[in-house]
This record gives C-alpha cells, sequence and structure tokens, in this order.
C-alpha cells in the first residue's frame, strides 16, 4: 500500500514520523522509504510502514502510469 499526494511535504513528514517512531540510527537507515515522483511533477508517493498511519490518500498500488517504459 501507497500513500499518495501532490503535497510532497506531506510525504517528507511522514518519512520523518517513521524515521523517528522507528528510532533508525541515521547512518545505515536515513529514512524510511525514498519517496516517488508521478512523471507528471504533481504527484509523489511512498510507501506505508504498517504501524504507522496519516491523513493522506491510501492506495493498494501505483498504476503503470506511475513508472512509464523508457523514464
Amino acid at each position: 500500500m501507497y500513500y499518495v499526494s501532490s503535497n510532497r511535504n506531506e510525504l517528507e513528514n511522514y518519512n520523518r514520523q517513521v524515521f523517528d517512531g522507528e528510532k533508525y540510527d541515521g547512518v545505515h537507515t536515513t529514512q524510511w522509504d525514498q519517496i516517488i515522483e508521478h512523471p507528471n511533477g504533481s504527484d509523489f508517493a511512498i510507501l506505508k510502514h504498517a504501524k504507522y498511519t496519516a491523513p493522506m490518500e491510501l492506495v493498494d498500488t501505483l498504476g503503470n502510469d506511475w513508472f512509464p517504459e523508457g523514464v
């Protein structure tokens, strides 16, 4: 499952929430996950962590439009 948003800051805040909550060391693990940018340049996604929720749209998978061939 993925959280998606047009506001990258929401995803960065979620990434930080998981990082802090899981007490990652900042050396070996520096973030929860990479933020994925949609080719349209205005939508973003991040993998949902099983323990943490956020008030963003939740989708099961990212469609093929997120990963077009040749890009």
